[in-house]
């Protein structure tokens, strides 16, 4: 399966390939056919870390080049001070971006005509972390294999684990893919397996976001 080229009109900026392929992937599972040649769809980008997807230049040249722009990126351990560095980027531009994001996802025109921008600040536009507390929400509720691998983080960490205590939610994840049958996969496989499910209410109200941004 295949992504737009980069010459589409509209454009998706992530931070890098596990948040390009779980985001390719949960809109697949969600019915949305990338390769379909009747729609707009958005190239997908990977700015190798959220510096450079918050480098001014570079966001200030990609809202000057496209009708549709969405970024996604991780709000990381302090939320408030992402959104600020991304707010005062956007006001010096002449954009007006909430004070706050907003919970199902952030939407507001863009510089060109009829253009829109919209934000998602993994892992719900709310509180502290990154993709992986978004996709910990997509494995399956009864799966009590989940709740060994978190116990195991700990006591991993308890230990002497090199695993810094933020990373619990990423260590544990990345344990239980170790676990399934084809052991240590990627999210977005995990995905495209279905070993994770993609209709928790945070996947949903970013899959709604999408549509709203690119439709």
């Amino acid at each position: 399966m295949s992504q737009p080229d980069s010459s589409s009109p509209y454009r998706m900026i992530v931070e890098g390939p596990d948040d390009k392929h779980t985001i390719i992937h949960l809109l697949k599972r969600h019915g949305y056919n990338w390769e379909d040649p009747t729609t707009t769809r958005p190239f997908i980008k990977e700015a190798k870390g959220v510096a450079q997807l918050l480098r001014k230049p570079v966001l200030t040249a990609e809202l000057k080049s496209y009708r549709r722009l969405a970024l996604v990126f991780d709000a990381d351990w302090a939320l408030a001070n992402r959104w600020h560095q991304l707010k005062d980027i956007l006001e010096s531009e002449g954009l007006s971006p909430p004070a706050t994001p907003e919970p199902d996802g952030t939407i507001i025109p863009g510089l060109l005509p009829d253009s829109r921008l919209g934000i998602w600040v993994m892992p719900d536009n709310a509180q502290p972390g990154r993709i992986e507390e978004f996709v910990e929400k997509l494995v399956p509720a009864d799966d009590g294999i989940w709740a060994h691998a978190r116990k195991t983080t700990t006591e991993a960490l308890s230990q002497g684990a090199r695993l810094r205590p933020q990373d619990h939610v990423k260590g544990a994840l990345y344990t239980w893919l170790a676990w399934q049958e084809d052991p240590g996969v990627r999210l977005g496989i995990a995905l495209l397996n279905q070993v994770l499910r993609h209709d928790s209410p945070e996947a949903q109200r970013f899959v709604d976001w999408f549509h709203r941004c690119f439709s």
